[in-house]
């Protein structure tokens, strides 16, 4: 039997690639013959797979879940297990899944992490120091690279160059990776200030 519980959070081609193999050898693992008459198997070992840098130690993922080794499997338990490690923040991907072994089951805990935000690089600004703009845009360094929070960034930067009369401001942003084996990135803010005029 094949003992899977999955929750997918933005499904990336890449991440299902990696899972893949695994999934169909899993598939194709046979029953006992008097399985439907024992109970859950139990959890005999828990291995977590990456899917990019650890930027999450396994220590850490092994914390958030209630999946235990020596315990009965429960797919509704990794289920929550699946929840809780995404509420961490530190992933893009978590899939949780079991393969029969012959005294119970491998849980295979397959993660894909999200990257560390380590720089914030600001580009054409002349009327306002960069400086003052990477403290007032409200996003934090060495945290985990969530997108959202860049674009929180970059409309805040347009406010604030609104509130000083830049009408025609406009900026964009795009992520670089700093250091591509620890897993760290840097955001890029490029500005066009435009001309200063008065506020609609």
């Amino acid at each position: 039997m094949f003992y899977n519980s999955i929750r997918r959070y933005l499904g990336w081609k890449s991440f299902a690639v990696i899972l893949g193999s695994a999934m169909a050898l899993a598939a194709r693992a046979q029953s006992p013959p008097d399985a439907a008459h024992q109970g859950p198997p139990i959890v005999r070992s828990i291995d977590v797979q990456y899917t990019g840098p650890a930027t999450i130690s396994r220590a850490r993922v092994l914390a958030q879940m209630r999946t235990k080794v020596g315990r009965p499997y429960s797919e509704l338990v990794a289920e929550d297990d699946i929840r809780t490690i995404y509420a961490t923040g530190h992933v893009e991907n978590v899939r949780i899944f079991g393969q029969p072994q012959a005294d119970g089951v491998r849980v295979i805990v397959a993660i894909q992490t999200r990257t560390m935000l380590n720089e914030i690089q600001i580009d054409g600004a002349t009327r306002i120091k960069p400086k003052k703009l990477r403290k007032d845009i409200g996003v934090k360094l060495n945290t985990p690279l969530k997108e959202e929070d860049l674009e929180k960034g970059r409309e805040k930067i347009i406010e604030i160059y609104q509130a000083r009369g830049f009408t025609d401001i406009d900026v964009q942003f795009h992520v670089e990776p700093i250091d591509a084996t620890r897993g760290t990135s840097r955001v890029v803010y490029t500005i066009s200030e435009g001309i200063k005029g008065a506020i609609s």
